[in-house]
């Protein structure tokens, strides 16, 4: 193995700016990137005086605690500090990404979760059911926050030669205790070092083939484990006896691990026999525990593929990739909050580019278009063709119900703003959607009166209104004044005109309030439709 020596390029201009570029991308707008761009040269002067003279000490972090499923304490480090690691590692960063195999491909550039992602489908699709029958899941409990300062050390020194490099390490190793600081550069590089060795030992199927009586001790687990746990489709194997059965294991010890793969602390290890994983699984947890010191979370088992292999927010099979439930209802929550601000599906596809890219590496075609985001040149013909009821609307002035009602669980409007609309006009429709089964009676060819059931549309209300903005009086003539939201030019700059919109709903008792309670005359009125409780928990909306 090759080690990394000191070189001279981490005291030039050149490597501070290029660190301080990669590390200020789409942060410029940040109030303490600005402050240090202020004064730039000065700035990234001091830093290479400090790395050449090794007078950089860590200036201690801040801590942000987030709840993503799990609580995590993310450890927040002022900017100069930042610089200063990136320019210190920026020459050595392929070496030390180098160091780790290429099973663990996280933080790696152009790697990553999607690299990750790439591998464990590929080969779920490539090979045959029979040799990815099985897999074990294994998630080190708390890595980061309890990760060994002294093997940690161990690991970097196997990798770096003594110098300004090691001792820098060593110096962000030291001001983080316990364990290393989740959220900077350099404890990604610490989180695929610390395990690097663990990889290929378990590659290698934990070298116990190179100890005779290590290789009989776990051959004899093996046959017991295959008798003992024996069902219908082990008999074949079990009639051949147990040096039929040893024999297969010695195969699978010399063939190593190949289908291995590590996520920073998530380890997936795949294999067609069920009996070998638990085994892989023993001496796992005997390792990390004994040499890296690391307690694996107690929900590892041995499980089918065909059950779904849930990691890094997809869950893989042998045929598909789906996206995990909580990403799903992530993403739908946040639609159906944009809608009802009144985003177009542009501006949300905007909002959400994030999580749309995440989503579109998975089977997620039917996903999208069940949230309503998909762009096809079928959804634009329909959306063409539809028919507004009101003359001067078009389909692109439709907007969901839901967007303009006022939710709340307690009926007291929940201390959220009052979404308030100016009506204009309203109609009542047969529903193109909603239909109820009628039945009438006819005669027959014999003259017989007999019963038909036939399907007839329920009436639907339309309603087309402004969106209020703002309500204020006029100090004139005491009259209230309404700014409604504006209509968007081609290139969305608002105009002077007020946006028209129109929706429909099949509440019936919206539609018993339009026919009864008022008329065209009274409009136009501002009005909010509020949805309402009853005791049996059931839903209804009224105009308020």
């Amino acid at each position: 193995m090759n080690t990394i020596k000191d070189t001279a390029e981490t005291g030039s201009m050149d490597n501070a700016r290029l660190a301080y570029d990669r590390y200020s991308e789409h942060k410029h707008s940040r109030d303490y990137v600005e402050k240090f761009d202020a004064d730039l040269e000065a700035n990234l002067q001091a830093i290479i005086s400090s790395i050449e003279e090794e007078s950089w000490q860590p200036h201690g972090y801040k801590q942000k605690v987030i709840y993503e499923r799990k609580r995590r304490v993310l450890a927040k480090a002022p900017i100069v500090d930042h610089v200063t690691e990136a320019a210190g590692i920026r020459p050595y960063e392929k070496q030390l990404y180098d160091y780790s195999t290429w099973r663990a491909p996280a933080v790696k550039p152009g790697l990553g979760t999607h690299a990750f992602l790439r591998f464990l489908r590929n080969e779920l699709y490539r090979d045959s059911q029979d040799e990815n029958l099985y897999y074990i899941p294994m998630d080190a409990h708390h890595y980061f926050p309890l990760m060994d300062h002294t093997i940690l050390k161990q690991e970097l020194e196997r990798k770096i030669r003594p110098g300004k490099l090691l001792r820098m390490l060593f110096k962000i190793v030291d001001s983080y205790n316990p364990g290393a600081p989740l959220g900077i550069k350099v404890s990604q590089i610490f989180g695929q070092i610390y395990l690097a060795r663990f990889d290929r030992l378990a590659m290698r199927f934990f070298d116990i083939a190179e100890d005779p009586e290590t290789l009989d001790f776990w051959t004899r687990k093996y046959i017991e484990h295959r008798i003992a746990t024996a069902t219908v489709h082990d008999y074949q194997d079990l009639c051949r006896g147990p040096a039929y059965l040893a024999m297969k294991f010695r195969n699978y010890v010399y063939e190593g691990l190949p289908k291995y793969l590590r996520f920073v602390d998530n380890i997936i290890i795949r294999h067609e026999d069920k009996a070998v994983l638990h085994i892989v699984k023993m001496l796992s947890i005997m390792y990390l525990g004994k040499y890296w010191h690391v307690t694996i979370n107690k929900d590892y088992n041995v499980r089918p593929v065909s059950m779904g292999i849930r990691v890094c927010g997809y869950v893989f099979f042998h045929d598909r990739v789906l996206v995990a439930k909580s990403n799903k209802q992530r993403l739908a929550r946040k639609i159906h909050k944009l809608q009802k601000k009144g985003l177009d599906e542009e501006q949300i596809r905007r909002k959400c580019a994030s999580q749309f890219g995440f989503i579109k590496h998975a089977n997620s075609i039917h996903l999208i278009k069940s949230l309503g985001m998909e762009k096809s040149l079928g959804k634009i013909i329909r959306r063409r063709r539809v028919q507004s009821p009101f003359e001067g609307l078009s389909s692109e002035d439709k907007v969901k119900f839901s967007s303009i009602c006022n939710y709340c669980k307690d009926n007291s409007g929940g201390g959220k703003p009052i979404i308030k609309i100016l009506l204009l006009d309203y109609k009542v429709i047969p529903s193109k959607i909603d239909k109820e089964k009628v039945t009438t009676k006819v005669k027959d060819a014999t003259g017989e009166m007999k019963d038909v059931v036939h399907e007839e549309p329920k009436d639907a209300l339309t309603l087309r209104f402004k969106k209020i903005l703002k309500i204020y009086t006029d100090q004139d003539t005491g009259e209230e004044v309404y700014i409604c939201e504006k209509r968007k030019d081609a290139e969305g700059h608002e105009t002077s005109v007020d946006a028209e919109f129109y929706t429909f709903t099949g509440s019936k008792i919206l539609i018993d309030q339009a026919e009864n309670d008022f008329g065209h005359e009274d409009l136009p009125c501002p009005t909010a439709i509020q949805q309402f409780t009853t005791a049996k928990g059931q839903t209804f909306f009224k105009f308020t």
